[in-house]
Order: structure tokens, then sequence, then C-alpha cells
């Protein structure tokens, strides 16, 4: 489970299969605060505050198909920053493997140690913030 699941699943508490108000208030302001709020497409943040909207009137949301749809929104306004750095990175050390696997002049050849580095945590990252930054 991913640390945005993780903190997403502590901030909704869930009332069995309904998404209530609060869960969902929570969950924006946090999205508001961290910065992600302005990451999302416009579409997601209509199906956000729609989402609100029905849940204040209502109460909670129980269609299954509406709460789907709005979690995967939610699981992306809770994201943190160093998560978006280690799945940029891990993305960029899967790509250097297959090409570096496929190329011709047999790079793991003459850099043996280049397959322990795309695995391991500190030059993943290193690759995330990378492709973060540049």
């Amino acid at each position: 489970m991913s640390s945005g699941a993780r903190s997403l699943q502590r901030m909704l508490k869930v009332d069995g299969d309904r998404l209530t108000y609060r869960c969902l208030v929570s969950v924006f302001r946090k999205g508001l605060r961290n910065g992600n709020w302005f990451r999302i497409e416009l579409s997601e943040r209509a199906l956000v505050r729609c989402a609100l909207w029905v849940a204040r009137i209502r109460g909670s949301i129980c269609s299954m198909r509406l709460m789907v749809q709005v979690l995967a929104v939610l699981l992306r306004l809770v994201r943190s920053c160093r998560s978006r750095i280690m799945d940029a990175g891990s993305r960029r050390a899967r790509a250097m493997l297959q090409e570096y696997d496929r190329s011709m002049n047999g790079v793991f050849g003459w850099v043996p140690r280049l397959r322990e580095w795309l695995h391991d945590p500190g030059y993943v990252r290193y690759l995330g913030v990378l492709e973060v930054n540049g």
C-alpha cells in the first residue's frame, strides 16, 4: 500500500460503504494545503466539488461507482512530495534498466554495478529528484 493510500485510509474513516461529507472535507482541505488541488485537472476538481455538494446535501455518498471515481482523485490529493519523487525515480530506473538491457553496447558489461544502483533506493530518489526538478 502506498503512502498516499495509507494517508487517505487514516483520514477517511469510511462508515461501512459510505463516504461522508466530513471525510471529503478533510481530504479536500489537505489537498488545498499541500498544493495538490492545483495539480489535478479541472474535470477532477469539478468531480470533487460535486461529491462535496452531494455529500453535504445527503449526508454521505453511497453510490459505489461515484465513490470509486472520487477516491481515485482523493488519492492524488493526499500524495506527498516524497511519493511523487519516488514514483518518478522508479519509472526512470525501470526505463533505464530496459534500455540498457536492450542496448547493443552491453552497458552492464562495462558498468556491472549499474544494475545494483538502479535498485538502490537512494539512487532511485536521486533519479526522482532529477525528473521532478529537471
